[in-house]
């Protein structure tokens, strides 16, 4: 093999893995968002788990974004773990299309998809017809790039000496998985793998039980994208690699015995076309026996999903830090700031965890004010601590989202993003102040809240902690019903306020109470006004999809 050939190879992987990445980050683009709410909604059995799957991973043309989607979903609470073995089953089988692609020689037209892609750029009309044209584009240089392997390899057909390295990498199980799980690793592409494989065995350079190896050696080896994904999220995120780990080498120890044993070469030779012993219909043999590892290893691990989340939970187990952030953010995969649209609902999923920590703080502040307790409220400063810095690193993203993305749409969201941040970060500060003037309350022992006062403390902070539910309730699904709520019950929040600090006023100048405590129950009520301000504000962006502009809002419902 020379010097040409080999530049040829690598020129091929390249361009197909390039290709590879347009047409899957266009996809994502294009319908990303659709997929992830139906992730959210349809996945409450492992069936529809699995075929949520396979449905969102066969359009977008990536398991490892369904990964990702998963880690930030399973991250935030809103899918359970049980509910994810499911879609990771799917996924598995979602993401064989591109080799029965190969399989069935597309690859005869992949200028026939170039041509189409770059005809339809230059006529877009919109964002999401130039989504399209680079999936078709990219579609076809990931066929072309596999045409281009396919011919650097054929002068080795006249090489001994690399048929038989070949054949001694392949001919054993051990090193043939392993040297599919390490090429799988290193690229990050099973779809890349698996398509090489079909090029060398249709070269006839790896014997088709070697080539089976090989593929199941990809399967494992394209784990590693979801441990990347998990290295800066929690440990629930790493329960999911864990999860996909798990099926994936189950399934290959199976198949790999029974490879080897013969039952599963002859079970793909006589459900496809051609035998195999001849050399006959190889791609297609491949492709098949690819798509049936991750449909019956489906079949077999379906019954045993919980089974299998509880193992990663007892390999991986949770501890009660891991519930609390404490300022490292969980969700800012700075590899999905080439889709913009994802990347910012990872965002948007660490802004709730900001205001998770700011309703913890507001109920530690009442429950330590009640206790007396105020030696613990250095607690509440870790806190708030812990809320500043994920304000730093959230900007942090959104401008690198910013700067990656050339959308009016997205540049139209960020700042209104950067003020929400913005606008819960000050939340924090004021959920400082409140335990400030709890704490100052119980320094003054000889000056105690009257009891009615504590009702109309008590009364109040429930209102708050309330409307923070419905803000975060708002901020995972932007439903205008909650927005409306919000709405309402801030309008209410500031009539209680004006009524009460009249109240307290009239009562100090009266000497009806002492005056410190008049002031603190003042200073008290005016800090929850503001915070239910603030989370007015976030609300208002967000029913603007988080764009500020002016339109039309209908009459919020009364509660």
């Amino acid at each position: 093999m020379d010097f040409y050939s080999i530049l040829n190879l690598i020129g091929g992987l390249a361009l197909f893995l390039f290709g590879m990445n347009i047409m899957s980050d266009n996809l994502q683009a294009a319908a990303g968002n659709e997929m992830k709410r139906i992730l959210k909604k349809l996945t409450n059995t492992p069936f529809k788990g699995v075929l949520v799957g396979m449905t969102v991973t066969s359009i977008i043309q990536s398991s490892s974004a369904t990964t990702v989607m998963l880690i930030g979903l399973v991250n935030s609470g809103i899918m359970a773990l049980s509910q994810a073995v499911g879609v990771i089953m799917g996924a598995n089988i979602g993401t064989t299309i591109t080799a029965q692609l190969i399989a069935f020689k597309i690859g005869h037209y992949a200028f026939l998809f170039v041509i189409i892609g770059v005809a339809l750029l230059f006529v877009r009309k919109n964002r999401l017809m130039e989504k399209w044209s680079l999936v078709i584009l990219g579609f076809g240089l990931l066929f072309i790039g596999l045409n281009v392997m396919s011919d650097a390899v054929e002068p080795l057909k006249s090489s001994q000496a690399a048929k038989d390295f070949m054949v001694a990498l392949t001919g054993n199980p051990f090193t043939g998985i392993l040297a599919g799980t390490i090429f799988t690793m290193l690229i990050q592409s099973s779809s890349a793998a698996i398509g090489i494989v079909i090029v060398l065995a249709t070269n006839h350079l790896i014997p088709y039980e070697g080539a089976l190896y090989l593929v199941f050696g990809d399967n494992i080896g394209t784990t590693i994208t979801a441990w990347l994904a998990s290295i800066s999220g929690s440990k629930a995120s790493k329960q999911v690699a864990m999860i996909h780990t798990l099926f994936n080498v189950f399934g290959t120890l199976i198949f790999g015995i029974l490879t080897y044993m013969g039952v599963y070469t002859i079970f793909i030779n006589y459900i496809t076309p051609g035998n195999i012993l001849n050399g006959e219909n190889i791609a297609r043999h491949i492709a098949n026996a690819h798509t049936f590892f991750n449909i019956l290893n489906t079949l077999i691990f379906l019954p045993f999903a919980f089974l299998l989340a509880k193992l990663a939970q007892k390999l991986i187990p949770l501890n009660h830090t891991d519930s609390i952030s404490m300022g490292e953010p969980k969700h800012l995969d700075y590899h999905l700031i080439k889709t913009p649209e994802l990347a910012i609902e990872q965002s948007i999923m660490e802004m709730r965890e900001m205001l998770r920590l700011v309703k913890l703080s507001v109920e530690m502040s009442m429950h330590l004010f009640k206790e007396k307790n105020y030696r613990k409220m250095d607690k509440i400063d870790k806190i708030e601590n812990a809320i500043d810095n994920l304000q730093k690193e959230i900007t942090l993203y959104l401008v690198s989202i910013s700067e990656e993305s050339n959308s009016d749409m997205i540049t139209k969201k960020i700042p209104s993003l950067l003020h929400t941040v913005n606008d819960i970060e000050k939340l924090g500060d004021h959920t400082v102040q409140i335990s400030e003037i709890l704490n100052n309350q119980i320094l003054s022992q000889k000056i105690p809240f009257p009891n009615e006062y504590m009702n109309e403390i008590e009364e109040l902070h429930q209102k708050i902690i309330y409307m923070i539910e419905l803000s975060l309730e708002y901020m995972r699904d932007l439903d205008q019903k909650h927005s409306y709520m919000i709405i309402e019950l801030e309008g209410r929040i500031n009539q209680y306020h004006g009524d009460m600090r009249k109240k307290v006023l009239n009562m100090i100048q009266n000497a009806e109470c002492d005056a410190v405590s008049g002031l603190n129950m003042i200073d008290y009520i005016d800090t929850i006004e503001t915070v239910a301000d603030k989370l007015k504000n976030i609300v208002k962006a967000g029913s603007y999809k988080f764009i500020y502009q002016i339109k039309e809002h209908a009459k919020p419902e009364t509660l």
